[in-house]
């Protein structure tokens, strides 16, 4: 079967510096997979890579085996690749529905007259099945900067789910989370690929979460792959510890 996503020899340079150097995985339909590393490795270049926001300098990233390498942003997201930040990204003073309904017309799916004008009855309906299945739908008539911060971060994973995506980038989803939040948000992710089948690239800090959500792993270390494998192989690599986790590093 064709990888959903395929990055291959993918590097990325800033003048002399190279971010992100010779990158390679595929990455199945439905899979949870996990890009962990250091501070400064590169994840959120390479992801930006993926999404479309920075051009690679070497190497192809395919989409369901279609070069999308260099794409706009616009037209990768679609495709169906959507993607969510690690910090809180919403339209502050717009309600929970506007938010939702916004990042429809940023799809393109109906264009902003049809929402200005309010004619789109069929994506008032997307966002109520979208906060319904986020766990927002009594929230829908709140103004997005007066939502909990944990909320705020489901309602950007909300706004992701209404570009209909088959894949999903998420970028460090339980920063600045407590550890109920962080329950929630991850069986959310499990909820997206299970029940919608939506496949999950994520990059992430905390590593009992990581390790109980993907998969498989890829490592990076100063732009470049240390090795990629399951959650148990990750733990027992001696590179992965040396580089990253440390000696004494503990899974929860």
């Amino acid at each position: 079967m064709t990888p959903i996503l395929s990055v291959q020899g993918v590097g990325k340079r800033f003048g002399g510096l190279h971010a992100v150097s010779d990158v390679s995985f595929d990455m199945q339909h439905g899979e949870i997979f996990g890009v962990i590393g250091p501070n400064g490795a590169g994840k959120t270049t390479l992801f930006n890579v993926v999404a479309g926001y920075f051009k690679p300098t070497a190497g192809k990233v395919s989409f369901e085996g279609e070069d999308i390498s260099g794409l706009p942003s616009d037209e990768i997201a679609r495709r169906g690749i959507a993607r969510t930040f690690q910090a809180v990204y919403n339209y502050s003073k717009h309600t929970v529905e506007e938010n939702l309904r916004r990042s429809e017309v940023i799809a393109r799916r109906h264009g902003p007259v049809a929402y200005f004008k309010n004619r789109n009855l069929a994506a008032v309906a997307d966002s109520r099945r979208v906060a319904d299945f986020v766990g927002l739908s009594s929230l829908m008539n709140n103004v997005a900067g007066s939502l909990a911060y944990g909320q705020q971060k489901i309602l950007g994973i909300g706004m992701a789910m209404m570009v209909s995506p088959k894949l999903m980038l998420m970028d460090e989803p339980a920063a600045g989370l407590n550890s109920s939040e962080k329950m929630v948000i991850g069986r959310l992710i499990r909820k997206l690929r299970d029940e919608r089948g939506i496949g999950i690239l994520i990059v992430e800090h905390d590593m009992p979460l990581v390790m109980g959500l993907c998969d498989r792993i890829l490592v990076i270390n100063q732009g470049k792959p240390i090795t990629t494998g399951t959650p148990a192989e990750i733990k027992a690599d001696a590179r992965v510890i040396d580089a990253y986790l440390g000696q004494d590093y503990e899974f929860a």
